[in-house]
């Protein structure tokens, strides 16, 4: 299979994801990214295919949108953004990638066993997963655990819990791309490669518009974290 089908494939299966229940794009996405693009590439590319969903996302479902609730997470996160971009070129991109999987599978385990987290009301919790977010989210384009984490303490409905996290990775995913491209990441390569993916990206958006009203949330939301979980022993393997 082509390197191009694959990125839409891929790009559209994470797409559907991210509709559906609100998270789970960039997770999916990077663990087959980066083994065929490089961690450089499939940073940035996955980063730009995270916020244009975010915007077909968010003006589907604004109303919803509270962004006073993600205002201490994106301040953190925003210091951290730098950090991380500059992770790239400071650890080795094997490194990066092992660090990748043993995220990708630990938010994984955690997903699948669901354990009751208590309400974290402490500012110090909203900075300091902010800050973690945006490191993760620099170097990594993984934000999503540490957020996920911290909006599911706050007992956030599950239509505020969608649109308060595309509301954040709205802001954030601009602040990593600018970071990117300062570092001069966003290459030829990245941009040809980011057209392959425009084509998932609406397939995706639409697919999982569809399955949102049509599958059980509960369920869908498992078999996203028993994909991340083979994605992510792959990677460490």
């Amino acid at each position: 299979m082509s390197d191009w089908l694959i990125v839409l494939l891929i790009i559209a299966v994470a797409s559907v994801s991210q509709t559906a229940v609100g998270f789970g794009a960039p997770l999916i996405a990077m663990p087959v990214l980066v083994p065929l693009l490089g961690i450089q590439v499939a940073t940035p590319l996955s980063t730009l295919a995270g916020l244009l969903l975010s915007i077909l996302i968010l003006l589907r479902f604004r109303q919803s949108l509270n962004f006073r609730t993600v205002t201490h997470l994106l301040l953190a996160s925003l210091l951290g953004v730098p950090l991380g971009v500059a992770l790239l070129n400071w650890i080795d991109a094997a490194v990066l990638t092992t660090i990748l999987g043993v995220l990708v599978v630990g938010y994984a385990l955690y997903g699948l066993f669901a354990p009751t987290l208590p309400k974290l009301s402490h500012l110090a919790w909203a900075y300091g997963l902010g800050f973690l977010a945006g490191v993760l989210g620099g170097a990594l384009n993984t934000s999503a655990p540490a957020i996920v984490v911290y909006g599911s303490s706050q007992r956030w409905p599950p239509k505020a819990f969608r649109t308060n996290l595309q509301g954040y990775f709205l802001i954030t995913n601009s602040a990593i791309l600018v970071a990117h491209g300062l570092d001069g990441n966003l290459t030829a390569v990245f941009w040809q490669t980011e057209l392959w993916s425009l084509p998932g990206i609406l397939l995706g958006f639409v697919t999982g518009l569809w399955l949102a009203n049509r599958i059980d949330p509960a369920r869908f939301t498992q078999l996203v974290f028993g994909l991340l979980l083979l994605l992510g022993i792959n990677l460490i393997l």
